[in-house]
């Protein structure tokens, strides 16, 4: 599954059927939400969604009769999405399902059936919204699954269309040392690989925060609910549509230098808490500036497309305070130091450099499913590591030899 993201350009008559659709998509989640929560309440059970499909059927002839005017699978979509949902919450994976606003900024509906996108007329058809203008500048082949339209807060309108090619991903590299490549992400530099090349952070909302805090002082002045502060916010939206459109380009073009252009075929990276790491009200803003989730995301698909490995190591390795070179640790390491010499070998290290020679041989280690002594002393990984090739046996080999080396190491 492969998605495309067009452009469209609807003409009025279009755009009033598409709200039609935002409206009653939104109203039937919004509804197959209350019914759950109420009948769970009322009985200790949950509404299955063929109950709710049954229900939303009944409605729709009695006292619901304006939902028959926007497409019926659209509005089942709306069920589906419900349900995954529910199934993300009890899994853990999302937090309790809340109700949609059409005051919200992103508004949507979902066509499962019946598509199909007109290259030579440059249009994509819908059920009942034949025609629409799109700006088609990726084609491609195969069975279209889902379309999903979509309205900006800035007002422009998008269709995300879920396309079945049947292209199957390469099988993965071999994992070789020499073709291995750390990477630490930060904030003074955006990322930094073991071989010591750094990427400048653009910080690109601080590039806009001027602007942005003017624009918005406008809006706070301006009359609620009246014509011209729904101008003002519009103005809002374009420069935060802006500064995300800048961050999405910087993010595509550094993974694809990584997995596209790049002759390593094993990437190594470290599993960032992200969601815990905001709670500093200091670096908060930063951290979500440089958009680290979304870096590691793009990077993990575009690996997977190209054949090239992603590995993770564990959050809690301490990849800053080890030394690299002989493998001693340091007891405190503030973000203030950029640069540190090591008590044991007296080697000179940078920080973000070392720390990504670290990640390389924490994921050199988990990958040839070394012991932890061996991953507490990257002297042992790097006699370990080269076993690549050799195979387990030689790998296994080296675990056992890593104990003596990691002491007469420290």
């Amino acid at each position: 599954m492969r998605a495309y993201k067009y452009r469209t350009y609807p003409n009025p008559e279009q755009r009033v059927l598409i709200e039609k659709h935002f409206g009653c998509s939104r109203h039937v989640y919004n509804w197959a939400l209350s019914e759950k929560d109420k009948h769970y309440k009322e009985t200790g059970k949950s509404l299955s969604k063929r109950q709710l499909q049954d229900r939303l059927v009944a409605s729709k002839k009695d006292d619901k009769e304006w939902l028959t005017d926007v497409n019926s699978q659209s509005l089942l979509a709306s069920l589906a999405n419900l349900d995954t949902a529910f199934t993300n919450f009890f899994q853990g994976r999302a937090q309790f399902p809340k109700f949609k606003s059409k005051y919200s900024g992103w508004q949507s509906f979902q066509c499962p059936q019946h598509v199909t996108v007109d290259f030579e007329a440059s249009a994509i058809n819908l059920p009942k919204l034949k025609g629409i203008k799109a700006k088609l500048h990726r084609p491609f082949s195969g069975k279209v699954k889902t379309v999903t339209v979509k309205r900006s807060p800035s007002g422009k309108y998008f269709a995300s269309v879920l396309v079945d090619d049947g292209v199957v991903d390469p099988a993965p590299a071999t994992i070789e040392r020499e073709n291995t490549v750390g990477l630490d992400v930060g904030l003074t530099e955006f990322l930094i690989d073991s071989k010591g090349n750094k990427t400048e952070n653009p910080r690109i909302l601080k590039a806009s925060l001027v602007r942005l805090a003017m624009e918005q002082k406008i809006l706070a002045r301006k009359k609620k609910g009246s014509a011209n502060r729904s101008k003002q916010k519009r103005k809002v939206s374009i420069i935060h549509e802006k500064i995300a459109n800048r961050r999405y380009d910087f993010t595509h073009q550094a993974t694809a230098n990584l997995a596209d252009k790049s002759h390593a075929t094993t990437f190594a990276v470290e599993d960032l808490n992200i969601k815990g790491m905001i709670k500093n009200r200091k670096l908060a803003r930063a951290i979500q500036d440089a958009g680290w989730g979304m870096f590691l995301t793009t990077l993990e698909y575009k690996c997977r497309w190209n054949g090239k490995n992603l590995i993770r190591i564990g959050r809690f390795h301490p990849s800053s305070k080890l030394c690299n070179c002989c493998g001693y640790k340091m007891e405190a390491m503030p973000l203030s130091v950029r640069e540190w010499q090591c008590p044991n070998c007296q080697s000179v290290n940078d920080r973000d450099i070392n720390a990504a020679c670290n990640i390389r041989d924490i994921g050199l280690a988990d990958s040839l499913g070394c012991s932890d002594c061996i991953k507490s002393s990257p002297v042992a990984i790097s006699v370990s590591a080269g076993a690549t090739a050799k195979g387990v046996e030689s790998s296994q080999r080296g675990s056992q030899e890593a104990p003596t080396k990691a002491a007469s190491a420290a």
